[in-house]
């Protein structure tokens, strides 16, 4: 029986192996397709989507009467001895109420000095607010996003550089192998080429441990299956250069202050704080109660009716210190304002900074300048194994052939991650 049960668990364990490996998948899209299903699908983005549902309720809520008060008191479930046989008050209906006194109340609050189409206004400013704060979650989530696909691209490539190398010398080392067998090479040039596989193998598996851990932050991002693969298509990826040159500093800004949600949220605190202050001042005022009851037994009439009124009198509650904290928080607003409109200005001065150093550093690099390295490679590679040059030369160029691949890989990088950077600081995406 035991070894029935160890079987149907190792068969389970294979079976369950099977069938994640069937769940594998391969996701290929490009930067726009990406994107698309990010904004579908981040966890996120649709809970902050829901803080903006709860703002939405909250003034449906706000908008609600107060419920008047029903109540029913004075109910005598028995009479005394004494009276059981005269007839006090006489029955409501056939011979119920007989004897019996009972008072019927009713209580409306009415709230005075506009104070509930205030909250009303009050709550559509949260609304507001949910509406901004989900853009300016989104704004931050789309640089983070877009960060990890220029990181992706850019360890894409890299990786195919060091594949490329990684085979070109492992073929040379076959081919070194067999001459020196048959004794017409040093063994010592072998061991040189070998030595070579088993860096470049190295940088190669550190690129892929990084493009995982890209890779998984995306699918975290898109919320996608843990097991699917990802590959980022370069359309899309190449970014417009001479988008900038025509534009002002003052413009990005001005148009920043439009476009920011983060700005944004600061007015529309200082907007709420003003909102709440006019609250606080209205609760100066105290609620009306408007009363009605019927009293049946207990009065000079068997059955009285009677209306009044009742308020609070504002003798020792003047509601001061709920105002004194609203002007507080109006001018907490006001220099968060401040503070924000001088950090958008220094953000957007060094977003343009840094994108025109970037921009001018890759038009240093020549448009075929990367083609020229992998022929100037290649006929290094041939010489060399027609052992026209050295080793040592061979290995000098291929050192400085892979220095120049990482730094036109990463002038591309740089002058992506920076166009996305100037982006975020204007509030909309001016560069594609």
């Amino acid at each position: 029986m035991a070894s029935n049960f160890k079987v149907f668990i190792v068969f389970s364990i294979v079976f369950s192996s099977f069938f994640l490996r069937g769940q594998d998948s391969t996701l290929v899209l490009n930067k726009t397709e990406f994107e698309a299903l990010f904004l579908k699908n981040n966890l996120a983005l649709l809970i902050e989507n829901l803080s903006i549902t709860k703002a939405e309720a909250e003034i449906i809520q706000a908008r609600v009467r107060p419920n008047p008060t029903f109540s029913i008191e004075d109910v005598n479930l028995w009479r005394p001895n004494s009276i059981k046989n005269e007839e006090l008050t006489p029955p409501l209906v056939g011979d119920f109420g007989r004897n019996h006194q009972f008072t019927i109340g009713f209580e409306q609050l009415i709230i005075t000095a506009g104070k509930r189409k205030k909250l009303i206004e009050l709550k559509e400013m949260g609304y507001a607010y949910s509406q901004q704060y989900f853009e300016e979650v989104l704004r931050n989530l789309k640089v983070e996003f877009r960060h990890s696909l220029n990181q992706l691209s850019f360890l894409q490539k890299y990786k195919e550089v060091y594949k490329s190398q990684l085979t070109s010398i492992n073929q040379l080392k076959a081919s070194y192998n067999n001459q020196v067998e048959q004794g017409y090479l040093n063994k010592g040039e072998y061991i040189r080429l070998k030595a070579l596989s088993m860096e470049v193998l190295h940088e190669l598996n550190q690129l892929e441990s990084e493009y995982e851990s890209v890779e998984h932050h995306i699918k975290l991002l898109i919320n996608v299956p843990v097991y699917t693969t990802i590959q980022l298509k370069e359309e899309g990826m190449k970014v417009d250069q001479e988008k900038l040159i025509s534009l002002d500093t003052q413009e990005l800004i001005d148009s920043a202050l439009v476009h920011r949600p983060d700005f944004q949220l600061a007015k529309l605190e200082e907007e709420m704080a003003m909102q709440s202050r006019s609250i606080a001042r209205a609760e100066r005022i105290p609620d009306l109660s408007f009363l009605g009851n019927y009293n049946r037994g207990d009065a000079l009439y068997p059955n009285y009716v009677g209306f009044g009124i009742a308020f609070d009198l504002p003798i020792f509650n003047r509601n001061k210190g709920n105002i004194r904290l609203a002007e507080i928080e109006i001018e907490q607003a006001k220099n968060n304002q401040k503070l924000a409109v001088q950090s958008i200005k220094k953000e957007i001065a060094l977003a343009i900074s840094q994108y025109k150093k970037a921009i001018e550093f890759a038009q240093q690099i020549d448009d075929n300048y990367d083609a020229e390295l992998d022929q100037i490679l290649a006929a290094y590679t041939q010489n060399f194994t027609n052992q026209n040059i050295s080793i040592i030369e061979y290995l000098d160029f291929l050192d400085a052939y892979l220095e120049n691949k990482r730094i036109i890989l990463q002038a591309e990088y740089q002058l992506r991650e920076k166009a996305e950077e100037l982006n975020s600081a204007i509030g909309i995406d001016l560069i594609k």
